[in-house]
Order: C-alpha cells, then sequence, then structure tokens
C-alpha cells in the first residue's frame, strides 16, 4: 500500500494512520459533505517515541479543543466563533470563516491504549500518540568474552 507524503510516493507498513479514501475524495480546506464542519489540514510524524499529528487551526481558542480516543480511532474537534462586538455595530464586509473543526484517524488495536499528549500553539495542535513497548527499537549490548 502507498500514501502521498511530500509530494512523493512512499511505501510504509503503518498506512493505518490514513483513510485513503477519505484523502483522496475530500479536498483540504473545505467543508465536509453533507456537514457544517472543516477539514483541517494535518501532517503526521514518525519519530522513535510515536506519532505526532499537527492539525491546522487558525483561530480557535484552546478551551473549545476535544482530543479522545474513543472506539479506536483519535478524534480532533473544535470550533472557532466569530468574535463579539461591543455597542451598536454595522459590519461593513464579513469574509472570514468560523468552522467547526473534525478530524478522525483510525489507530490499530496496539495504539489505542497508548498515551496521548496534546499542545496547541499559533494556530497549530500537536498531539502525540506514544509508541507501545513492542514497537520501539530497543538496543541490545553484545558482551565480548
Amino acid at each position: 500500500m502507498e500514501v502521498r507524503f511530500n509530494d512523493g510516493w512512499m511505501s510504509r507498513p503503518d498506512q493505518w494512520f490514513f483513510d485513503r479514501v477519505n484523502e483522496l475524495m475530500t479536498p483540504l480546506h473545505r467543508r465536509a459533505p453533507g456537514s457544517d464542519h472543516s477539514i483541517p489540514p494535518v501532517d503526521v510524524i514518525e519519530s522513535e517515541d510515536g506519532y505526532h499529528f499537527y492539525f491546522e487551526m487558525p483561530g480557535v481558542k484552546t478551551d473549545s479543543i476535544s482530543v479522545k480516543v474513543e472506539d479506536g480511532a483519535l478524534i480532533v474537534e473544535a470550533e472557532s466563533k466569530r468574535p463579539e462586538f461591543s455597542g451598536k455595530t454595522t459590519a461593513h464586509r464579513s469574509e472570514r470563516r468560523y468552522p467547526k473543526f473534525h478530524r478522525s484517524f483510525r489507530l490499530p488495536e496496539h495504539y489505542a491504549s497508548q498515551p496521548v499528549t496534546a499542545s496547541y500553539k499559533d494556530g497549530v495542535l500537536e498531539v502525540m500518540i506514544a509508541k507501545p513497548a513492542q514497537a520501539k527499537p530497543v538496543k541490545i549490548k553484545v558482551n565480548l568474552n
């Protein structure tokens, strides 16, 4: 199985991150068909310790972000809200969008129970899922006789 990544094709054994049909059929930065949700663009990066998901969600307040692992899936939801103006105001132009964000990724069984951490800075949400101990490389010391 192959996944498009950084404008190149890479063969990867851990394709569970990507719902290929969703990626190919749904354009990024657009609304999900039949809903009021926007699909935030995401980068998924693997490190020695785990997998890092970077979601682009500008204008979102941290208290509106929800990150959870449920039924074997990582689910990220958030909402940006239109600011409230005090007093009598008139909008002469209103072009900005205030979408609800929603994105989910199916996880393999051995990742669904791993620790998850999340941080949000400068409009980017980082979610990190730790690798299970059996998935991490182990260096074995060889004794010389």
